[in-house]
């Protein structure tokens, strides 16, 4: 089979002084595939008429309190009577710019972001020193709040999954050394999603879930669900200290790290004593009328907790709902959701910020200095999928600045995220969309929309495909896998039988279009970019091994593979999760040459077949020379001599520290000199 890859220039696409549905699930995580598009002869959404009285604004914050209830009951009521549902009868499950790993000069990896000026949470986190490990999320769900009045307690004895803590460990990297430090107790209910660290700070991101964020699931999904941070002092890492814990009333969508704060965006609805979800008789249908009726402001609202102190967060003015008389609002009313986005001050647990948006979110995207959130929505009457997307100013207060609505489905989560990227003003974004035609169901589009700060809008400015520009994205059938925008150009992946590599120029935002085209066997799932002439790809090969291939893209119109290199074809169903899941991809850049890390797994061969999990070493030589680039496979570490009884975890990190590197398996802590990775030590 064969893919392709397709380059896209975006410079055309910065201001002139005149003025991505099908996902496949695999192993570990969820595989997004997909972008979206309307019509090439109506490439942009309707614009409002003119008159002094349309509002130009698709969100308002000037609904008093029982305006909003108003609205909230409707949804409520639409949702318990199923009349909410996708066009093929059943609930619809949802879920940069230069956005190169942020590798630092210090001489060691820390986490991969899709973004480089905004931190995201992980499992592991390392700065230079100090190794910070959250348990696994596998655990029996439960309340995950509770008082951390006391110090936590230290110990130096080596974490087990069932211990529930958070590990502190000291490494050496002259000897490629790591030694258990500390340990930070957590009660058997909690569930960490990841960490933040910052300087002396340590963060820990929990909820009552641990499968991740919802979508357009059903109402109990997210009911009686919490999200939380806690704070620890790291001044003596030995000693950890707890200081502050935040608790919000909602399920997790997503949370970042800038330079504003720690926001987290989740989204709540209340459970209320007595409604019956999908009423059968008129005497069920009348309670729920009548509770609906009852419902008060507090009821609907979350909770926000600071170190068990109820806070006054929300009031109507500082909550957003659809203005019901704009010309694209949504045909039907929205699930009866909350979303909120609060800021937290990571240096002292204090919530800063807070705003909400009474309707639901099945994504979030995080730029540097703002937030869009995306709301996919079905209509009806084109019986299509339509985004849309509202984005909100980030500094010292968060700040509404407009929305937009493209055709087409845009999801996000994992590696879905890179299919959205802002720059300046500019949003691009993929969105696919079902066509319903057996011989060519997707069609993928890509857009640019544009913010008018004076109107609150996000106005689309360019397409493609349009009517000039006809070209599709993709042949007949083929979903979208790999996307990453890069200054001012765009790398898609496509595939069913072959592997397009599309190269797209965005440099002008008007006129955005496909450049070149370079089909290769297998597909990328993940895209980095290595520099301006080179970009490497992960992915699947032809025969379902895990494949790595660098490209030459120093002639933007005419891509070429520069090498590929196939790993663990002595593996039975090898994957790697780094194709789903950026964090476990961990990259070094330096002058000449770059390390990388990526986990393997997969079964051994034989009577006595096992699940093995690996740490895979590479590099990419001479990359100052596109012509002479190449890739180069070191070896690898792997997870041997557990306890009777424990089986390796797959969650899998790898941190480079000068010539150390060190694999995390679950919990557990591997190391080995770079050059030498079958001579390691470990488990600690």
């Amino acid at each position: 089979m064969h893919s392709a890859i397709i380059l896209i220039d975006l410079e055309k696409l910065m201001p002139r002084p005149c003025s991505p549905l099908l996902c496949a699930g695999f192993l570990f995580a969820l595989v997004g595939c997909g972008g979206g598009g309307s019509s090439a002869s109506n490439p942009v959404a309707a614009e409002p008429p003119t008159g002094a009285n349309t509002p130009t604004a698709l969100l308002t914050n000037a609904k008093s309190q029982e305006e909003l209830l108003v609205t909230f009951r409707s949804s409520y009521a639409a949702t318990l009577d199923g009349s909410r549902q996708s066009g093929d009868g059943t609930v619809v499950t949802t879920s940069a710019e230069d956005s190169s790993a942020d590798s630092g000069s210090s001489g060691f990896s820390v986490t991969y972001t899709a973004e480089n000026a905004v931190d995201e949470y992980d499992a592991v986190k390392y700065d230079g020193e100090y190794l910070y490990i959250a348990p696994s999320r596998s655990m029996d769900r439960g309340c995950c709040f509770v008082s951390l009045a006391e110090p936590a307690v230290v110990t130096a004895a080596p974490s087990s999954e069932t211990s529930r803590s958070i590990r502190v460990l000291r490494t050496a990297p002259a000897d490629a050394g790591v030694e258990p430090l500390a340990e930070i107790p957590l009660d058997q209910d909690v569930t960490v999603e990841g960490l933040y660290q910052q300087q002396d700070r340590l963060l820990a991101l929990t909820t009552t879930n641990w499968w991740g964020t919802f979508g357009d699931q059903s109402l109990e999904s997210w009911q009686g669900e919490s999200t939380g941070l806690r704070l620890y002092d790291l001044t003596d890492p030995a000693n950890p200290l707890a200081l502050a814990e935040m608790s919000i009333e909602g399920a997790l969508v997503t949370s970042r790290k800038t330079a504003s704060g720690v926001h987290i965006v989740s989204k709540h609805s209340p459970t209320i004593d007595g409604l019956v979800d999908r009423p059968t008789n008129a005497q069920e249908q009348s309670n729920n009328e009548t509770l609906l009726e009852t419902l008060e402001w507090h009821d609907v609202l979350p909770k926000v907790r600071v170190d068990g102190v109820a806070l006054e967060l929300f009031s109507a003015d500082s909550c957003f709902s659809v203005d019901t008389e704009h010309p694209l609002v949504p045909a039907a009313s929205g699930y009866p959701t909350v979303t909120s986005i609060i800021t937290v001050d990571p240096q002292t647990g204090a919530v800063t910020d807070g705003l909400c948006y009474v309707e639901f979110s099945d994504g979030a995207y995080f730029s540097a200095d703002a937030l869009y959130l995306t709301q996919v929505d079905y209509d009806s009457v084109s019986a299509g999928y339509r985004t849309y997307l509202h984005k909100f100013d980030l500094g010292s207060a968060i700040a509404y600045a407009g929305s937009g609505r493209v055709d087409g489905a845009l999801f996000l989560g994992g590696q879905r995220d890179f299919r959205i990227s802002a720059a300046q003003d500019y949003v691009r974004l993929m969105t696919t969309q079902y066509t319903g035609d057996i011989d060519d169901r997707l069609d993928h589009n890509l857009f640019v929309l544009q913010a008018d700060a004076s109107e609150k809008k996000l106005n689309t400015v360019g397409q493609i495909p349009n009517s000039t520009r006809s070209e599709e994205i993709g042949k007949p059938n083929e979903d979208l896998y790999g996307v990453r925008f890069v200054g001012s150009r765009a790398y898609l992946v496509t595939f069913e039988r072959t592997d397009p590599l599309y190269t797209i120029d965005l440099s002008d935002p008007t006129d955005p279009y496909i450049v070149g085209a370079l089909e290769v066997t297998g597909f990328s799932n993940f895209l980095h970019p290595v520099s301006d002439d080179l970009l490497l790809g992960l992915g699947q090969s032809e025969d379902s091994d895990v494949k790595l291939e660098l490209f030459d893209i120093s002639d933007f119109d005419a891509p070429r593979s520069q090498g590929v290199l196939t790993l663990g074809s002595d593996l039975a169903w090898s994957i790697s999760t780094a194709e789903y899941d950026r964090h476990a991809f961990s990259y070094l850049a330096g002058d000449t040459t770059d390390r990388f890390t990526i986990p393997l797994s997969g079964y051994s061969g034989g009577a006595n077949s096992a699940w093995l999990e690996r740490l895979q070493l590479l590099e990419i030589r001479n990359k100052n020379q596109a012509a002479t680039a190449s890739l180069a496979d070191l070896g690898y570490l792997s997870v041997t001599g557990l306890d009777a009884g424990e089986n390796p975890s797959n969650r899998s990190r790898g941190v480079i520290s000068d010539d150390a590197v060190y694999f995390v398996n679950g919990t557990n802590v591997f190391s080995s000199f770079w050059s030498d990775p079958f001579n390691q030590v470990g488990p600690r």
